[in-house]
């Protein structure tokens, strides 16, 4: 059985991969800077950097512009799957939207991710595809109370972990390494949020 959790958004999609009791991490970051990329490859992260499509300036150029990056999006994470998944039986975990989410950019991640999901299911069947609250994840985390929900708060517990991965060695022993100045380098909260997805789906399924 494989397992593998998604912390999807429209410019940071980032999963963690659970095989043969082994952890692996995968980022499809939206025009990282080359710096953070170097960063995160230190710890061992498996990096596919996207560019940017342009944009129009009208309505329906914008619409085309998000159908586009969006399947972009889909065919990269399906092809690097397949590498990953071959004949084995594989379920999937995501990070559902924020109660009460709303607006142009809570639509426009759900379009993205739907475009995804329904791929994965073509391939693999619907009913291997898991969705979670993000309460329900932080809780898992152990970062559901308010005393614990500050923006490194996942981060923080997940180098409490004791995994075997460059990832996890590195935040727990000199996490200096991926940050820039006081803060992490983009992507670490968004791998370790998908790593906290397997985390729910092994109690939860």
């Amino acid at each position: 059985m494989i397992y593998i959790g998604f912390d999807f958004s429209c410019n940071k999609t980032a999963c963690t991969i659970l095989k043969n009791n082994k952890i692996s991490f995968k980022f499809w970051p939206l025009e990282l800077d080359k710096k953070s990329i170097e960063k995160l490859k230190e710890a061992d992260i498996d990096i596919d950097n996207r560019e940017r499509k342009i944009l129009g300036n009208n309505s329906s150029e914008k619409f085309r512009y998000h159908i586009e990056m969006a399947s972009e999006l889909t065919e990269k994470i399906i092809s690097s799957l397949k590498d990953v998944i071959k004949n084995e039986k594989v379920i999937f975990g995501f990070e559902g939207s924020s109660f009460g989410s709303k607006g142009d950019a809570a639509l426009q991640l759900a379009g993205y991710r739907y475009i995804l999901v329904h791929e994965l299911s073509k391939s693999y069947g619907a009913d291997n595809i898991y969705t979670y609250a993000p309460m329900t994840i932080k809780s898992i985390a152990g970062c559901a109370g308010k005393n614990n929900r500050g923006k490194d708060s996942m981060i923080n517990a997940f180098s409490k972990k004791t995994i075997d991965h460059k990832l996890n060695y590195i935040l727990k022993n000199d996490p200096l390494i991926l940050k820039k100045k006081t803060n992490y380098v983009p992507g670490i909260d968004d791998l370790v949020d998908s790593y906290f997805v397997i985390e729910t789906m092994l109690e939860k399924i």
